[in-house]
């Protein structure tokens, strides 16, 4: 017995002195490693260019490392071999910025990664750079001590809380795709560079920035158009997600009013006729404040109101129209409608007898609004 406890005694010395003298095979020092927070992913001629972004070091700037490959392995190898400096550390990477060009010719590549991938999250929300490279975005976008990766999570709240977009998962994309055939992706604007001026009125520009415009709609895999941002505001009531948004409407004197649209969603039914899927119900109810009032500077009674909540309904029905509209053009059931249809009547969804995108541009429409205003910010 005495001789275990000496045994033990001996053992936790030696592993406290292991500790203290770094001998643990699988550790590292925090300044050797280089924490890698945004992806992007461009079109390459014979592959693919992988660029790598980290947040802003008050001593090291913004790290960012960029190189081509004919895969993203290959690629992530080669940025490995230039970064001897720092150890690259992926498993923090918080979001994917995928090129116009790269969403173009096809995003399952990119899903299968983050799918196999032991370091990436599937929870991670996927972005589009309108017009634009992923590359230029995260080479371009902050300024001295902030990086695109301080810029992403400003978009990123935006985009959760405001109405023109909305964020969307690699988890989410891989399902809608999966069960409806298309999804949706916030799609960037990638603004142009801003100038600070001096007392002399010589400037420098500080750099590119990056807004949430809509979506990407995708469709088999591949980016085949843009939402706008009034047909965004309706995918937002459509998702029963409605965030916050604004809308110009007309009083009834012809001045400009503006609203905020702060709630609000809509009930879809499918409408059938003698087991024939022949469109859908959808009955909004939407909430909005009161922002701006031109001309008369204030409302003077319910005759004022009732007009414009009538403008409000009219152009969110319009909204909502375009919106519609664009899955059925596109044969892109973005929204998910067939599984609406299939909860609702699975034997008769059975007996369709086609697949739902191939029926979607026949079926009927049939839009309803009901808006209130809850607020005017009328200080008398």
């Amino acid at each position: 017995m005495r001789r275990l406890l000496v045994l033990l005694i001996c053992a936790a010395e030696l592993l406290l002195f292991a500790e203290g003298s770094g001998l643990r095979s699988n550790s590292r020092e925090v300044e050797q490693l280089l924490v890698v927070q945004t992806m992007g992913l461009d079109d390459f001629p014979a592959g693919v260019t992988l660029t790598l972004a980290g947040s802003a070091d008050e001593d090291k700037g913004v790290p960012r490392l960029t190189a081509d490959g004919i895969s993203i392995t290959a690629a992530m190898d080669r940025i490995r071999g230039y970064s001897y400096e720092e150890e690259l550390f992926t498993p923090h990477i918080g979001r994917l910025l995928l090129g116009e060009k790269a969403a173009e010719k096809g995003i399952e590549s990119a899903l299968a990664y983050i799918s196999r991938s032991p370091d990436l999250r599937l929870d991670m929300p996927l972005f589009v750079v309108r017009d634009g490279r992923a590359e230029d975005a995260m080479l371009t976008v902050g300024t001295g001590k902030r990086g695109i990766c301080d810029v992403m999570r400003i978009v990123e709240q935006d985009a959760r809380r405001r109405g023109e977009s909305g964020l969307t998962t690699a988890a989410q994309v891989l399902r809608d795709t999966a069960r409806c055939g298309s999804a949706l992706i916030c799609a960037l604007d990638l603004g142009r560079a801003s100038e600070t001026l001096d007392d002399a009125g010589a400037g420098e520009p500080e750099g590119r920035s990056l807004a949430p415009m809509g979506y990407a709609v995708i469709r088999e895999g591949r980016l085949c158009r843009y939402l706008t941002r009034e047909e965004a505001i309706a995918v937002g009531f459509l998702r029963g997600e409605a965030g916050l948004s604004t809308m110009e409407v007309r009083d009834r004197y012809g001045s400009n009013a503006v609203l905020e649209l702060n709630g609000g969603s809509c009930d879809i039914r499918p409408l059938w006729e003698a087991g024939t899927l022949r469109g859908f119900q959808i009955d909004c109810d939407a909430r909005a404040s009161l922002l701006e009032l031109g001309g008369r500077g204030a409302l003077k009674g319910t005759q004022d109101t009732d007009y414009l909540v009538a403008q409000l309904e009219k152009q969110l029905a319009e909204y909502l129209s375009s919106a519609l509209q664009a899955s059925k053009e596109l044969k892109a059931d973005f929204l998910c409608l067939g599984e609406i249809v299939e909860r609702d009547n699975p034997a008769a969804f059975r007996a369709l007898g086609r697949e739902f995108v191939d029926l979607l541009p026949e079926l009927e429409l049939e839009i309803t609004v009901s808006a209130r205003l809850n607020q005017m910010n009328d200080m008398k």
